[in-house]
């Protein structure tokens, strides 16, 4: 195949808001349990947020094939030139906060949380100079290379409802946590760090299959033969540019 796709590099910015909102209970409670059924009472369950945010990816016609091969990072294999390329990269900021209730005598608090996960990708796609706008081969090319932005945007969305899934299956059903609010806050991130956050890289990768499809022989070969040859004597064109320089 004469593209393929740049790896996927994430980075995880963690933002634990602490903003609380603490009411006190009225009242005189009668029996040990009687400020637990309170808070499972008053308190509203725990509030679950998993967003995605996208741009659209800006064009790049600045590069050669030779140039966007060196942006891939990725060796060559014989015959192979980059003529289209598709950077990606992920950022996975978390917000913690909570709603509590505390005795009046402040012997006792009671709080559930409040987490929000946004889920951002930011995307480059870039044309080989060799394929100016215009003519049928760059619109081939940037074609080509939306499957793949399509690709990456369908696949968030799949990992986005996995983190949301796994945040209700560990969170949604907990009790009132009977405690300071910065101990729930370290047992809700640990938790976040041994599950989920642990497998977002590998669940995003999941679209690497799609990527490999289109990215196929069988697809190089198709798009050699399209533009009435146009693709094909540029290709030849491209591969043939360093023995001119010798």
């Amino acid at each position: 195949m004469f593209r393929s796709i740049r790896p996927v590099f994430s980075r995880l910015a963690l933002l634990l808001g602490l903003v609380a909102n603490v009411a006190y209970a009225e009242g005189t409670q009668r029996g040990p349990d009687a400020f637990a059924a309170l808070c499972e009472a008053r308190l509203q369950p725990v509030e679950i947020r998993v967003l995605t945010e996208l741009e659209t990816p800006p064009l790049d016609l600045a590069h050669s094939a030779a140039e966007l091969a060196v942006l891939r990072k990725q060796p060559l294999k014989a015959g192979e030139v980059v003529v289209g390329l598709t950077q990606v990269r992920q950022r996975y900021d978390m917000r913690w906060s909570y709603q509590g209730l505390r005795e009046r005598n402040g012997a006792r608090s009671c709080i559930r949380s409040r987490i929000e996960v946004k889920l951002i990708l930011n995307q480059q796609v870039y044309v080989a100079t060799e394929f100016p706008p215009g003519t049928c081969g760059h619109d081939e090319v940037l074609a080509h290379e939306q499957r793949h932005v399509a690709a990456n945007l369908a696949q968030l969305e799949k990992t986005a409802r996995f983190v949301e899934e796994s945040l209700r299956a560990q969170e949604g059903g907990a009790p009132p946590w009977m405690g300071e609010p910065a101990a729930l806050r370290e047992a809700v991130l640990e938790r976040a760090r041994v599950s989920w956050m642990a497998q977002l890289e590998a669940n995003f990768h999941q679209v690497d299959r799609e990527h490999a499809i289109i990215d196929s022989v069988e697809e190089s070969q198709r798009y050699r033969q399209l533009c009435n040859g146009e693709m094909e004597r540029t290709l030849r064109g491209i591969v043939k540019e360093p023995a001119k320089g010798r």
